[in-house]
């Protein structure tokens, strides 16, 4: 008797639906055995981690915590050792992001042969021991106390009376050798709930897009693996773990839903993990100069305009949209300063992950069928310049404050909507989403204009070209129609604004631009050392690459994406070079560029390995003949990517000596800056060269005295203009002391007025005591 085949396919069915199941269920075993596995290693890792030693008694200090009050390196016979002054602070800045409780241990010793002297050592200002060191060394161990509310520093202070040795005029306080700071063990459920919660979210999220489960396991597990791997190197940095985590999975979830091959999902995921965890793995920085956009956006939300000091309207600033979001952060009673780091992160992932799916949608309408030019693959190289160029980490996910990385991304968005229309149907759509962009890019940096201004000329040469080849003739008509969607959005956001900040200020140009230019052909030369400083992150002689495509027909590419992007990047550039490049480290100014340069040079690389690798078919047999073996080829190319990799992260480490030392300077300007909103009365004013942080914290009336902020300073001609540091070329002393007459001139920078003779008279010099115990020279107007 036959079995019914019904019955016979269900029968059959049951072992491979079993199966199926099994297999399933062994998979979420795997993964939650995995998970749990990775938050026993991170709590093992947190609370295993190492100790900070500071041994004071080598030459070179390490400059992840600020010491002051402490003399030189001096040696006798028996050990090498330093003098502390009367009062003396170790600032181990964002301790309590890594820890909530830390222990200290001091090795030190008091030559003052009476031995009748106190030595009284606080944390965060509060006392926690008063003792009496003998002249011998001994190691003093105290459990410091926890942060107190929105206290993320850690500050370790010793005070005593001054001691004189013989034949030595410094005030002197103790000897001291050592000092070391060590994290409690601890339990972090925040991190551990991310680090579990969060990792099993993406596998799950994998798995409901229809990712197989070996993919989302691989996926799942090899993130989980790189959050545990960036936990146990977790230093004390501007934002927990526990968001850097948070910020990791979710670019993560992101870079999955839009790389498809399980490859590029990897790579692209890794380098969101890079960028995400930068200030970690690199020393984050506030710049100063944001700080003076922090103090008009401080006004604003104040009411009192969007000016530096009340009453005086100079634009002083060249980013009113970053301004005014800065301003809606201090009205909503935020933090601006971890507003500025988790901005800065965001804004990092984003330009990842835009620069791959630009490139990878630009290559893929070029190459639609997977074959050696598979468009993922280059996209994940574009990617992979954008994640490790250290001037961009620099102002995005390392901090900065500044809306460098802010502009970058709205250039990078609004190209990518252009370059969209270029390829689709509803082109006057899309060329309003251009004019939009662009004019928040124009309210955010100056250059936005010049960014609107190519992408007109361009699409006027690209429509013309068009026309021509469809009819043999430009049909004004039409073009006057389309034209409109581009500008006409670009024209009705930006003209109002730009007639409020001209009947506000009174200037056509920021005052910053009348500050930092007027230097002619030497101006231009700085600008092209600027520019060559730039080329040679991105590999010097190698970016000639970008031009590999035009070498098969330059004529059609040029009046397409590629010709658009090199006619941004060269206009722009030369602008650049023009107005002579600027200060600050990783080149500012370019970082916008940066994600376009990566396009290029990744379709250029992409040319030169097709060249290479390509197939020559011969005969009717099928045989084909390849030019360089592929072997080969993948080799040299995995070389190149590499030690063009880390050569760009490691490109960093000559100037982040300088980067802690002008984010120390930060720290030091706020406490004048809160000495002075403590013990002035609000109509006093300083004179400062560091005028952010002040201005901000203090709250009072300050001359910038190289003009940023100034009228008059910044329109100071000036002989040699362009041969010093941009930005830092104008002065006028004398309008200064005589005009301004500020109420306060910091001792540190007298030498701007001539030094100390060419104040004292109608200054007097006194000390000052900041919150932190910091003793500071101040110039203070006689009455």
């Amino acid at each position: 008797m036959l079995m019914d085949q019904s019955l016979l396919t269900e029968r059959l069915a049951r072992p491979r639906a079993a199966s199926r199941s099994g297999m399933s269920l062994i998979w979420l075993i795997a993964l939650l055995i995995a998970v749990a596995l990775g938050a026993v290693g991170a709590a093992l890792a947190r609370q295993g981690q190492p100790a900070y030693r500071i041994d004071l008694g080598v030459e070179q200090l390490d400059g992840a915590y600020n010491l002051i009050g402490f003399y030189a390196l001096e040696r006798n016979a028996s050990f090498a050792y330093r003098w502390t002054a009367p009062s003396t602070l170790l600032q181990l800045p964002w301790a309590y992001q890594a820890a909530p409780r830390y222990s200290a241990n001091l090795r030190l010793r008091d030559p003052d042969p009476a031995g009748q002297r106190e030595l009284t050592i606080l944390a965060n200002e509060q006392a926690l021991a008063t003792l009496q060191p003998g002249d011998q060394f001994r190691t003093y161990r105290l459990l410091l106390p926890p942060a107190a509310p929105a206290e993320p520093h850690l500050r370790l202070a010793l005070r005593t009376s001054p001691f004189s040795a013989s034949g030595d005029t410094r005030p002197l306080g103790i000897i001291i050798t050592a000092i070391g700071l060590a994290p409690l063990p601890n339990t972090d459920w925040p991190t551990l709930l991310v680090l579990v919660g969060g990792v099993g979210l993406l596998w799950a999220g994998l798995r409901l897009r229809g990712t197989p489960n070996l993919a989302a396991t691989l996926t799942g597990g090899l993130i989980g693996l790189g959050l545990a791997a960036m936990l146990a190197r977790y230093r004390p940095a501007p934002l927990p773990f526990s968001i850097l985590a948070s910020l990791a999975l979710g670019s993560v979830g992101l870079a999955c839903a839009l790389a498809r091959p399980l490859a590029a999902r990897l790579g692209l995921a890794a380098l969101c993990l890079l960028v995400s965890f930068a200030s970690v793995i690199w020393p984050a920085w506030l710049s100063d100069d944001a700080f003076i956009s922090f103090r008009y956006a401080q006004n604003l939300a104040q009411g009192h305009g969007l000016v530096y000091n009340l009453g005086e309207r100079v634009e002083g600033y060249t980013n009113f949209l970053w301004t005014v979001i800065a301003a809606g952060v201090i009205r909503a009673g935020g933090d601006i300063v971890g507003f500025a780091y988790l901005a800065g992160v965001l804004i990092g992932v984003a330009l990842v992950l835009a620069t791959y799916r630009l490139t990878a949608s630009l290559l893929s309408t070029q190459y639609p069928t997977p074959n050696i030019q598979h468009p993922s693959a280059w996209a994940l190289v574009a990617a992979l310049v954008v994640a490790t160029h250290q001037g961009l980490l620099l102002y995005t996910a390392r901090g900065a404050g500044l809306e460098t990385g802010f502009f970058a991304l709205l250039v990078l968005l609004g190209v990518s909507a252009y370059l969209h229309t270029q390829a689709s149907a509803e082109r006057t759509r899309g060329l309003a989403s251009v004019g939009l962009l662009f004019a928040l890019a124009s309210m955010t940096r100056p250059e936005g204009v010049l960014v609107m201004a190519v992408t007109g000329l361009h699409y006027l040469i690209a429509y013309c070209r068009l026309q021509i080849a469809a009819r043999g003739r430009i049909s004004l008509l039409a073009l006057i129609s389309n034209l409109p969607w581009l500008v006409g959005p670009y024209l009705l956001i930006f003209v109002p604004y730009f007639i409020w900040r001209l009947s506000y200020y009174g200037d056509l140009l920021p005052n910053t631009f009348y500050a930092k230019t007027g230097g002619g052909l030497q101006q231009v030369l700085r600008g092209l050392q600027y520019a060559g400083g730039f080329a040679l992150s991105l590999g010097g002689p190698l970016l000639l690459i970008i031009f590999a495509p035009l070498l098969g027909g330059w004529r059609a590419l040029l009046s397409g994406w590629r010709g658009y992007l090199l006619l941004l990047v060269g206009a722009y550039s030369s602008y650049i070079v023009v107005v002579g490049g600027d200060h600050f480290r990783g080149e500012r100014f370019f970082v916008p560029l940066v994600p376009l340069f990566a396009i290029l040079m990744a379709d250029g690389l992409r040319e030169i390995y097709g060249k290479f690798n390509h197939e020559e078919h011969e005969g009717h047999e099928g045989r084909t003949n390849k030019t360089v073996a592929p072997f080969v080829v993948n080799l040299t190319l995995a070389l190149l990517l590499t030690g063009g990799s880390v050569a760009a992260l490691s490109r960093t480490a000559p100037y982040d000596y300088i980067i802690r030392g002008l984010d120390e300077s930060v720290w030091i300007w706020r406490e004048i800056g809160w000495w002075m909103a403590d013990n002035t009365p609000p109509d006093a004013s300083i004179a400062a060269t560091g005028a952010g942080a002040i201005a901000f914290y203090g709250e009072r009336t300050t001359i910038d005295l190289y003009g940023l902020t100034d009228k008059h300073i910044a329109r100071v001609a000036v002989s040699d203009m362009g041969s010093g540091v941009a930005g830092h070329e104008k002065r006028d002393p004398a309008y200064v002391i005589n005009e301004r007459q500020p109420t306060y001139i910091p001792q540190m920078w007298d030498d701007y007025f001539g030094g100390a003779e060419a104040l004292r008279g109608r200054y007097r010099l006194i000390t000052i005591t900041t919150r932190f115990g910091r003793e500071l020279g101040m110039w203070e107007l006689l009455p």
